[in-house]
């Protein structure tokens, strides 16, 4: 009985063994050249997807010359070199605390005008006039004792000339008169002790008065308040943390600063004239002149800083604004002053289409036809009185089969 369950058991047991021998015709059943025919599909069907798009650009995606709308000024027959910078202050200030403390409030906001010496803020102070008040209460006392001592001197002295009178008719002893003369002597001492004493405590309150007046933050300069650096009830500390309270800056010191081509240098002088426009008002022109040339080099850009001020200051100019500087031949005269900048566009970009003039603009990769109105060509460019913003893109020559829209390539 026990043999035949033995035998029933490796029966069982056999029935469990994993057949590791591979079938015929490869694994699964599958024939191996049917998955090496599926994986070179699945090559080819990604070679196709990802790299068709790209042949056909480079094949048959048309490749355009481009070039720019520019803002010409009156004066370009003058412009020697013509550069780029920004408008910076040369007197400016972050105006900061002496002392730390907490600011309890700001009296200024930003634009304001304000004169040098101005309080622009004040930090809690209440601490500092209590001292101030124990100070001044200790000086009083100081003085009093000062004044109490000196009636005690001339009250003696005036007992001492009695007496001397009295020992000269024989009345009384010489040595009381000798007692009180050394009384005068040791109160005077005491009024010097007094008035020392007064001095010392006039000090300590001249101090806390001095103290206190650094709780008052004025700015060292007059200007325009820019930027209010800190709020009602942050903590400053002078040497660390916020650096300043309000940031104020003299609007008349603004002038333009570049950094010209250390090869270009040559054709720039000290009080030459130039002619400024700011990125933000394109159709104003301003007069200029070099205010300052450089005395340090940039090695790694090969330029050298130049500073150029407005001759006649704008009110709109400010801080930071981006500024296009034209050095002249000459100064500007009035009438010239009078001509607004114009916006040119490449003579050989402008094409007839439709019955109307057009020209097609770059954008991205793609192509945008756009309808302008251009006047008569000035050498290789039109005058554009289409509003198109400065520096956009146009093709040049554009190819009769060009359509709105199309997906071309930009000409290296």
């Amino acid at each position: 009985m026990v043999r035949a369950v033995v035998s029933e058991l490796s029966r069982d047991l056999a029935s469990l063994k994993i057949d590791r021998e591979p079938k015929a015709g490869g694994r699964g059943g599958v024939p191996s050249w049917l998955i090496w025919v599926a994986l070179a599909g699945g090559v080819v069907a990604l070679a196709w997807f990802v790299g068709y798009p790209r042949l056909q650009d480079a094949l048959y995606t048309k490749t355009v010359e481009t070039g720019t709308v520019q803002m010409v000024s009156p004066a370009q027959g003058q412009v020697q070199l013509t550069a780029t910078g920004y408008v910076v202050a040369q007197v400016s200030a972050k105006v900061a605390s002496k002392v730390p403390g907490r600011i309890a409030e700001i009296m200024v906001e930003e634009g304001d005008l304000i004169k040098e010496g101005q309080p622009v803020a004040r930090l809690e102070d209440i601490d500092q006039k209590s001292a101030l008040q124990a100070a001044r209460a200790r000086t009083a006392a100081a003085r009093a004792n000062v004044a109490t001592a000196r009636a005690a001197v001339a009250e003696t002295r005036l007992q001492l000339q009695r007496e001397k009178q009295l020992v000269a008719s024989g009345v009384s002893p010489q040595a009381v008169a000798e007692d009180l003369q050394a009384r005068v002597d040791s109160l005077l001492a005491a009024v010097r002790a007094a008035e020392a004493e007064a001095a010392a405590a006039d000090a300590d309150a001249k101090s806390i008065e001095i103290q206190l007046d650094s709780f008052l933050i004025v700015s060292p300069i007059p200007g325009t308040v820019v930027d209010k650096l800190v709020e009602v009830g942050e903590g400053v500390s002078p040497g660390f943390g916020t650096p300043g309270v309000v940031e104020v800056v003299d609007m008349a010191s603004l002038v333009v600063e570049i950094d010209v081509p250390e090869n270009r240098l040559a054709q720039i002088a000290d009080k030459a004239p130039c002619e400024i426009i700011l990125d933000a008002y394109p159709s104003q022109r301003y007069r200029g002149e070099v205010s300052e040339i450089g005395r340090r080099v940039n090695r790694a850009k090969a330029t050298v800083p130049i500073k150029v001020a407005f001759i006649d200051r704008p009110k709109e100019v400010l801080p930071d604004m981006a500024a296009r500087v034209s050095f002249l031949s000459k100064a500007l005269d009035e009438e010239t002053m009078k001509q607004p900048p114009r916006l040119m566009v490449p003579a050989r970009a402008v094409v007839s289409r439709n019955g109307g003039e057009v020209v097609y603009v770059y954008d991205d990769g793609r192509l945008r036809m756009t309808t302008v109105k251009a006047g008569p060509a000035e050498g290789d460019y039109r005058p554009l009185e289409t509003p198109l913003a400065e520096g956009t893109k146009v093709v040049l020559s554009p190819a009769d089969g060009l359509s709105d829209g199309e997906k071309v390539k930009e000409k290296n």
